[in-house]
C-alpha cells in the first residue's frame, strides 16, 4: 500500500466502524438510564465508603470537612476544583460523541496526565488542613496507609461502575479509554479521601492520596480492555 493510501484505508476502517455502531450499538450506549443509574449508585457506594470509615476511625463522619481546616475559602476553592475534575474527568471517560468513537486520543491522554496533576496542585502545594491540627485521638501515618486502601475501596467502585456503562461500547483506542477510566476513578477515589482525612501533612498527602490515583490509571489499562472492547 501507497503512503498516500493510509490515511484513505483508516477512514474507510473507521467508516465502517461508526456503521457497525449505528446497525448494532452496544446495550449500555443504548440505555442513558442505566448509565445515569449506575453512576448514582457508584456516588452512594463512594458516600457510604466514607461515611462509613470516617466513623469507625474518628467517630464522626468527613471529618476532612470539618476538622483542622486553614479556611472555609481555602476549603471551599480545593472542594469545588475536586468536584470538577471528578465532573470533567468523568465525563471524558464517558463520552461517545456523535461517531459513536469517543473523545480524541489527545484528549484521552490529556486527560490521564492531567487528573492525577490536577489533583496534586490541589493537595500538596497548600494543604487545607492544617499539619499540627490532626485528631489526638487518631494515629495517621505519615505514609496514608488506611487511607491508599479507602481510596482504592472508591477508586475498584468506579472502575466496576465504569466498565458496566462502557462494556463491549469501545471500538477503538481500549487500552487508552481503559486508562482514561482509570483516571476518572482516581478522581473519585482522591475526592472521598479528602472527605475522609483530616491530615495536612504533605509526604501522607503525596503517599495516601495522590499515589492511589496512578495506581488506579494503571489499573485500568491493564485489566479493562478486553471488557470495553466490542
Amino acid at each position: 500500500m501507497e503512503p498516500h493510501e493510509v490515511p484513505a484505508a483508516r477512514g474507510r476502517r473507521l467508516d465502517a466502524i461508526h456503521a457497525a455502531l449505528l446497525r448494532d450499538p452496544a446495550a449500555e450506549i443504548r440505555a442513558p438510564r442505566r448509565r445515569w443509574t449506575t453512576l448514582g449508585v457508584m456516588t452512594l457506594l463512594a458516600v457510604a465508603v466514607v461515611v462509613i470509615a470516617s466513623l469507625l476511625v474518628y467517630d464522626r463522619p468527613a471529618v476532612g470537612l470539618s476538622f483542622g481546616i486553614r479556611s472555609p475559602v481555602t476549603l471551599l476553592a480545593a472542594l469545588g476544583a475536586l468536584l470538577l475534575l471528578v465532573v470533567g474527568s468523568s465525563a471524558i471517560a464517558l463520552h461517545r460523541s456523535r461517531s459513536g468513537l469517543g473523545v480524541s486520543a489527545g484528549t484521552l491522554v490529556a486527560a490521564v496526565v492531567l487528573a492525577p496533576a490536577i489533583y496534586a496542585a490541589v493537595v500538596l502545594p497548600n494543604p487545607v488542613h492544617l499539619p499540627d491540627a490532626v485528631p489526638r485521638w487518631v494515629d495517621i501515618s505519615p505514609w496514608g496507609v488506611r487511607c491508599f486502601f479507602i481510596a482504592v475501596i472508591v477508586g475498584a467502585i468506579a472502575l466496576a461502575g465504569f466498565t458496566r456503562i462502557l462494556r463491549r461500547a469501545v471500538p477503538v483506542a481500549t487500552r487508552l479509554r481503559a486508562a482514561t477510566l482509570g483516571a476518572a476513578a482516581g478522581a473519585w477515589s482522591g475526592l472521598a479521601v479528602f472527605a475522609f482525612c483530616p491530615s495536612g501533612d504533605q509526604h501522607h498527602l503525596l503517599y495516601g492520596h495522590v499515589l492511589p490515583i496512578l495506581v488506579l490509571i494503571l489499573l485500568g489499562s491493564l485489566t479493562l480492555g478486553s471488557r470495553l472492547r466490542p
